[in-house]
């Protein structure tokens, strides 16, 4: 085979593939169209910045603690909160560990679009990396937020509000 027939194979796979992905959320969104209590909290998550549908359907799917948690525990949860290594005078670096590494992929790719489309957010990250914070420690931090108002949003039962400008 020569290297055009190849990527013309490949692109009609990637085609197929599209395809099925497509599909199958379309099958998800539609058995979580029959449950009214599903589609209210999916339809919560969607309201939060930088949050599309499969973020969303991840969230609802492998989180289903959220709304029911206290203040920090949402992010432990799904392993962006910051732990430390501190013994006696010794101040060590922070980290974050474990966690639920499907939803928390996905998160990291909300968090990329809400620090570049949402103002808040994005202001919050300039902050960050100005006070001197790794590009990568701000994009955590913005997890670590929208996962905690996830939380926050489904236990009030109320979509997410932006802060005035």
């Amino acid at each position: 085979m020569s290297l055009p027939d190849l990527v013309a194979e490949a692109r009609a796979q990637l085609a197929i593939l599209v395809t099925r992905k497509t599909s199958m959320i379309a099958d998800i969104m539609a058995c979580i169209r029959l449950w009214p209590d599903l589609a209210h909290r999916l339809g919560l998550l969607r309201s939060l910045p930088g949050v599309g549908p499969i973020v969303a359907l991840s969230l609802l799917i492998r989180m289903p603690e959220l709304g029911s948690m206290r203040k920090g525990q949402a992010s432990a949860l799904i392993g962006v909160a910051p732990f430390d290594r501190d013994s006696g005078e010794r101040k060590g670096q922070r980290f974050i560990a474990g966690g639920r590494r499907r939803p928390r992929k996905l998160l990291y790719l909300a968090a990329l679009t809400a620090k570049r489309c949402d103002p808040c957010h994005g202001a919050f990250a300039k902050r960050l990396t100005a006070a001197g914070k790794p590009p990568k420690v701000a994009i955590v931090a913005i997890m670590r937020k929208l996962i905690e108002a996830a939380n926050l949003i489904i236990q009030r039962d109320r979509p997410w509000q932006s802060a005035p400008q």
